[in-house]
């Protein structure tokens, strides 16, 4: 097992060492934590798991050594919420100020 492969078996494509497909600096994976994805490419874990990591916030995601990550596991981040202490954005027409009386 050589954690500077993408793959670690060989004709599966299927896990991934995740250290290996990371491009983002503010995502550190150990050597050795492995991602599988049957559903989609592993190698874009970034894109379709880690959500709301925005570069603004200055938010790390930090994942040790040795972990198995299953398939379809998701990583939120804070920018998911809305802040409560202001309006949001929401499609309400009382927001908006329609009138919807028929």
């Amino acid at each position: 097992m050589n954690p500077e492969n993408i793959y670690p078996r060989t004709n599966d494509h299927e896990t991934v060492y995740l250290k290996n497909v990371i491009k983002n600096p503010n995502i550190l994976v150990g050597d050795f934590t492995m991602y599988n994805d049957f559903i989609y490419d592993p190698r874009q874990f970034e894109k379709n798991n880690v959500l709301y990591h925005y570069p603004i916030n200055h938010d790390k995601l930090i994942i040790g050594k040795f972990c198995s990550i299953a398939c379809g596991a998701k990583f939120l981040f804070t920018s998911a919420n809305h802040t409560q202490a202001s309006l949001s954005t929401y499609p309400s027409a009382t927001m908006c100020g329609l009138d919807m009386r028929l």
